[in-house]
Formats: C-alpha cells, sequence, structure tokens
C-alpha cells in the first residue's frame, strides 16, 4: 500500500570521517535511520603548514561524496543536506575547499560555524533525552563544542579548536606510549582554552553528555569492563571513577596493544588517548556528576532542523519516540493504543497506593503504545519480538533500568506473567522491581482486555474500589464477546498482582 513518507540525505563531513545517513520520514515529523554508511577521512591532519587544504587533499574525498550522492539516488532521497565541520571551517582557504566540493559532486556543502556545531548537537540531544539541564560535549577531529542548557534550553556554547585528530598530529606519539610530559601539555592546552568560558564551572553536579566516537567507545568498552548486561551505548552512564580509570591506563599502552583491546576499533586506537584528555579535562571543569553517552550527534540535529521540528519538551520526547514507532510499526489502529493507555492508567489510579507516581504511569502509558511493536517482525509471538526489540533498541527517554522495566511491563500481557527473564539484568535493577513489573503488567494485561477487538466497543469505563474487590462498570456498544473472555484471563493474573478480585459489570447500548 502506498505511503506518503519520504526519504532524507544526511552528509556529515568531519575531522575524523565523512558519514551519510539516510532517514525515512512522515509528514507528522516521525523519523527512523536506514541506512549508514561511513569512511575514514582525518582530514584534520591534512593541512599544510601555513593550515590549509591542498588541491589534491581536497580531490581525495571527492570519490566518496559522489558515491554518497549515487547511494542518496538510489534510495530515492528527496532531500540531501552537506555539512562541514572543523576541518574544513578552520582551513585558511575554506570558501575554496567549499566551492571545489560543490563543483567536483554537484552537492552544495554547509560550512558550519562552532556554534552552528553546537546547536545542532543540542537539538539531537533534547530530542533524543529528557534531561532538562546539562551540559554537552562533543569531541570531534578537529574540535571540541561544549554546551550548556538550562530548562532545555541552549544558554551558552563554544567551539575549542582541538579535537582528537590534530591533538595527536600535534601532541600525540606514533607507536609508544604516550609520555606523561606529553599528556600534561595536551591537558594545559584545554585548560587554557576553558580559562576564557567562566560558565563552564558555574553549575557543578549537572550531567555531562558526550556526542560522538570518542565517548561511544569509552562506553563501549566500560561495559565490556563491568560485563554490563545490557549493550546500548545511548544512556549509558560513565562514572567519574572509569573516566579516571581510562585516562590513566589508555595513554600507558602502546598502540598495538590499544589495537588488540575489545570493543575499541583499530582506527580509533590511536586517537582515543587525545579523547579520553580532553574529555577528563573538561569533566573536571564542568565538575559534572557523570558522563552520559548520548546516541544521538550532529547529523539528527540536522535532520531534525530539516525537518522543521523544535526542541520538544522532557515530557514530549517520550512522547515522540513512541509515536515514531507506532508510525512505522503499527499493527492496530492508532486508537487501540490510545484507548489502551487510558484503560491503563485509569486503573493504576484507582488501585495504586500513590495514585500521581509519575515514574509507574509513565512506563504503564508507554508499555500500552508499544506493547505489541514485535508483530511487525511475524504477527505469532510478538511479545518475544517486543520484548526482544525494546531491550536492544529502547526508547531513548529511559535510562537503562528504566527500558528494562517498560520492555518486561510490555511483554506480561501475552504471558500472563508466567515467565520473567528479569534476572539477567539484576545489575540495572532494584530490590522490588520485579513486583513492580508484575504489578503494572497485570493491569496493562487487563487494559488490553478491555479492548480485545481493538475497536473501542468499551465505550467508558468506570472503576470502583470496594474491600477486595475492583468492579469495572463497562458501557459497550455490544455485548463485547471478546472483551469479556479476555477479561477472565486477565482477573487471574490480576489477583495474583494485587490481591484484589476482578469483577465487572456490562451495559450494553445495543444487543446488535
Amino acid at each position: 500500500m502506498p505511503n506518503n513518507h519520504e526519504r532524507v540525505g544526511i552528509i556529515d563531513i568531519g575531522s575524523n570521517s565523512i558519514r551519510l545517513a539516510i532517514y525515512e520520514t512522515t509528514p507528522q515529523g516521525y523519523y527512523r535511520l536506514i541506512n549508514e554508511l561511513k569512511e575514514s577521512a582525518r582530514l584534520s591532519g591534512k593541512m599544510n603548514a601555513a593550515g590549509a587544504m591542498e588541491a589534491k587533499e581536497i580531490h581525495s574525498i571527492v570519490p566518496i561524496l559522489r558515491q554518497f550522492r549515487e547511494v542518496c539516488g538510489a534510495y530515492g532521497c528527496r532531500t540531501l543536506r552537506v555539512a562541514a565541520t572543523a576541518a574544513i571551517r578552520n582551513a585558511v582557504n575554506a570558501q575554496e575547499i567549499g566551492r571545489m566540493l560543490e563543483e567536483e559532486t554537484g552537492l552544495p556543502v554547509e560550512i558550519l560555524t562552532g556554534e552552528q556545531e553546537a546547536y545542532f548537537g543540542f537539538v539531537a540531544v533534547a530530542g533524543g533525552m529528557a534531561i532538562d539541564d546539562g551540559f554537552l560535549i562533543d569531541i570531534g577531529g578537529g574540535s571540541t563544542e561544549i554546551t550548556y542548557f538550562r530548562g532545555r534550553t541552549l544558554i551558552e556554547s563554544a567551539s575549542l579548536p582541538i579535537g582528537a585528530v590534530n591533538a595527536q598530529v600535534k601532541f600525540g606519539v606514533a607507536e609508544e606510549p604516550w609520555p606523561p610530559e606529553q599528556i600534561a601539555q595536551l591537558q594545559e592546552e584545554v585548560r587554557r582554552m576553558l580559562d576564557s568560558l567562566p560558565w563552564i564551572g558555574a553549575r557543578p553536579g549537572l550531567p555531562l553528555i558526550g556526542l560522538g566516537g570518542t565517548i561511544r567507545t569509552l562506553g563501549k568498552l566500560d561495559q565490556r569492563r563491568r560485563k554490563y548486561p545490557l549493550r546500548l551505548a545511548h544512556h549509558y552512564r560513565l562514572e567519574p571513577e572509569s573516566l579516571r580509570h581510562y585516562a590513566e591506563t589508555l595513554p600507558q599502552l602502546p598502540l598495538e596493544k590499544r589495537k588488540r583491546i575489545d570493543g575499541l576499533s583499530k582506527a580509533r586506537a590511536d586517537i582515543i588517548v587525545p579523547g579520553i584528555t580532553i574529555l577528563q579535562a573538561v569533566f573536571d571543569r564542568v565538575g559534572a556528576a557523570c558522563c552520559l553517552v548520548s546516541g544521538s550527534g550532529l547529523r539528527e540535529g540536522l535532520l531534525q532542523d530539516t525537518l522543521g521540528l523544535g526542541v520538544p519538551s522532557a515530557n514530549e520526547v517520550l512522547e515522540r519516540q513512541a509515536g515514531t514507532l507506532l508510525a512505522f510499526h503499527a499493527l492496530a489502529p492508532a486508537a487501540h493504543y490510545h484507548q489502551v493507555r487510558r484503560h491503563a492508567e485509569l486503573l493504576y489510579r484507582i488501585v495504586a497506593k500513590e495514585p500521581d507516581d509519575k515514574e509507574p504511569i509513565k512506563l504503564l502509558q508507554t508499555a500500552a503504545m508499544v506493547y505489541k511493536v514485535g508483530g511487525t517482525i511475524r504477527y505469532h509471538q510478538y511479545d518475544k519480538h517486543t520484548l526482544y526489540w525494546l531491550l536492544q533498541a529502547p526508547l531513548g527517554a529511559f535510562t537503562h533500568r528504566e527500558a528494562v522495566l517498560c520492555s518486561f511491563i510490555a511483554d506480561y500481557p501475552a504471558n500472563h506473567g508466567k515467565k520473567s527473564g528479569m534476572e539477567e539484568f539484576g545489575a540495572l535493577l532494584q530490590e522490588k522491581d520485579e513486583e513492580f513489573v508484575q504489578k503494572l503488567g497485570a493491569l496493562l494485561e487487563v487494559a488490553v482486555a478491555l479492548d480485545a477487538s481493538e475497536t473501542q466497543t468499551v465505550e467508558a469505563v468506570e472503576a470502583i474500589r470496594e474491600g477486595e474487590v475492583l468492579l469495572l462498570k463497562l458501557n459497550c456498544r455490544s455485548q463485547a464477546y471478546l472483551e469479556t473472555r479476555q477479561l477472565e484471563a486477565a482477573a487471574k493474573s490480576f489477583k495474583k498482582a494485587w490481591d484484589l478480585r476482578l469483577e465487572w459489570d456490562l451495559r450494553p447500548l445495543s444487543t446488535r
């Protein structure tokens, strides 16, 4: 069946690599990544002594851009946006480079200022995380962008003319461990740049959110070191101890040993040392509580800007992410998921001791919207596909603990809570989280049963708690046979989870 989705291509000419991301988009502003390609460039190391990029170096990336344009054509991209960052921006012949690339490839190249690069990074993070206040750091190959935001508004930003690649060129060594004096010189260079930014240390205790390959790589290394139960980069929390560990140990290893570290790509083994050194210096000056890894970055920010999407409120982030899943993977009419969500929230507010607690409501509402998403893989056993999906690619607004909880709540209705498997994620969970999932999962099962036909035949629900009974008064357009049958099964799980007997009174508006 034809749809009105379109494809958008974003090409990021970075200092370390050139990347292409192709997205599928909807008129409502929902999008998903459908292809991603990367080629190493190391443009920061291709400047001559005068700070210019010579013609032969410029021509070396033309074949990459031409083929990326061809890929976008194969995907039918209606829009193609190309942006260049620090390596080209800082070249003395930046405008000449841009003109030459456009003439050779037919691609109009935006040369982003440091402020623009920081802004697009902020837009990406704000669209991917529901955090109100914090600092951002994006360590590229030729620059480092630092941003302070408060109340989900960008307050200050700066672009430091030092990144992992040009720091390696200026301070690094080829094969051997980094001498302590070289580390000290790089640290001093970064600190000197930070001295001109008084706002950097004005709000200690906030999270430092990291974009880019350096931070994602450190997150991957730390997960392996800790035997972390999830392989998720986005929203991974790097503690101060972990950052100190890598800042101290990685420079002591020769390049060949770094290349053999599990989780560290050979292409990044040389620049990881200047990357962690820059990160540690900024982290200390900010006085951050932790470093959070962001899976979103410049390309997502450029896409959101291209689509005309504003910065959502913290509450809207999760709503938008759940809406994206439904836009591309809904099996039932959207009205069904919204009906289940309404019923689930109503039931929670009646039976819970703290009916206004935001966390369980957030988890329950989201699980109600996405509980069936795995059916787009295969309808049969859609609950298993949903569970796997939400654990491997959870909604980005969730912390990793919340992602696990939501996954198992969404999985609950199809198996009536007979299996769990949560013990695998014990390191992420709190003492009573399994009971928490059972209670919310049982509510979701009842809510799903109340629209078993997916036709909203139960038009209104009144829930009354009387002692050990929860009575549901249901106004229905029909006899609601499907709903009644599923309620009988859901009542058993509900009794086990809440120690309440579930009863219902159907009030058909019609017998036809």
